[in-house]
């Protein structure tokens, strides 16, 4: 199956919240018509520090259709977004993963194709210039440019 761009967005929830930031963010992503959810993982930290997966339908205190959760979970998310992930969200935080397809760009593709052109290059650009960037120091001494909203 080809996909439109996909985009991983990370967000970081209380450990004890985590659930409620599940239900209220698929909540939202289901209702918006333009994007859709290719593939979503909870990703918590034990006290070792190591960071785990869990899959959404793993989470008793989310509820609701379980193999609809199921289902969102395709493995396309890896290991390595798995670590990124984990280095950039604080103690005692639990992440939620969720890979993004933009359909909208996949819907354009056609139109333009009927005049001979083409989508070149898609940038992601996270707000205006200077705002809603916070730069912080992970694990590893690394500085990161984290987007916020």
């Amino acid at each position: 199956m080809a996909f439109g761009p996909l985009e991983l967005m990370v967000l970081s929830f209380p450990a004890e919240r985590l659930s409620d930031g599940v239900r209220v963010t698929l909540d939202h992503l289901s209702a918006a018509a333009e994007m859709r959810v290719v593939d979503v993982l909870a990703v918590r930290t034990d006290p070792a520090g190591c960071a785990f997966t869990v899959e959404l339908s793993e989470l008793p205190e989310l509820g609701g259709d379980r193999a609809r959760l199921a289902r969102l979970a395709s493995g396309l998310i890896t290991e390595s977004d798995v670590a990124e992930v984990a280095a950039v969200v604080g103690d005692k935080r639990d992440a939620l993963a969720v890979l993004l397809e933009h359909r909208w760009v996949r819907d354009l593709a056609g139109p333009v194709a009927a005049f001979d052109g083409s989508i070149v290059a898609l940038t992601h650009i996270p707000g205006a210039p200077g705002h809603g960037r916070v730069r912080i120091r992970n694990s590893h001494d690394q500085n990161r440019l984290i987007t916020t909203s």
